[in-house]
């Protein structure tokens, strides 16, 4: 799975990196049958209510035509990386589901006798 990291100062930083490259892995291990083309973006910010935070972004491009954008800001990096591919792959799982033929088990049909 390509990725290209993207952001200010902090995507220099190579734990981070690292990390990004990690979870990259995981997902793609995850969803082996998915071509996935990913861009992770990682900035601080300044939200009045909340200081500082570090925002988290992956876009990622799925094939056929599908996108996945997840976002995340937390106060560590580390956290903001893991909740944004956790996030990642729940919703694959949903679009996985969605789009998978037949009704997905344990779901009623309606109007079925």
């Amino acid at each position: 799975m390509p990725i290209k990291i993207s952001g200010d100062t902090l995507a220099l930083d190579k734990a981070i990196c690292r990390q990004i490259e990690n979870e990259a892995k995981k997902l793609a291990l995850r969803f082996p049958d998915e071509q996935i083309d990913a861009l992770a973006r990682i900035n601080e910010e300044f939200d009045p209510l909340y200081g500082h935070r570090v925002r988290c972004e992956l876009r990622a491009n799925l094939g056929q035509g599908r996108q996945l954008l997840v976002r995340d800001a937390r106060k560590d990096a580390a956290e903001a990386i893991t909740e944004v591919f956790g996030a990642a792959k729940r919703s694959m799982r949903r679009l996985r589901r969605r789009l998978a033929p037949g009704a997905a088990p344990g779901m009623a049909t309606i109007g079925a006798v």
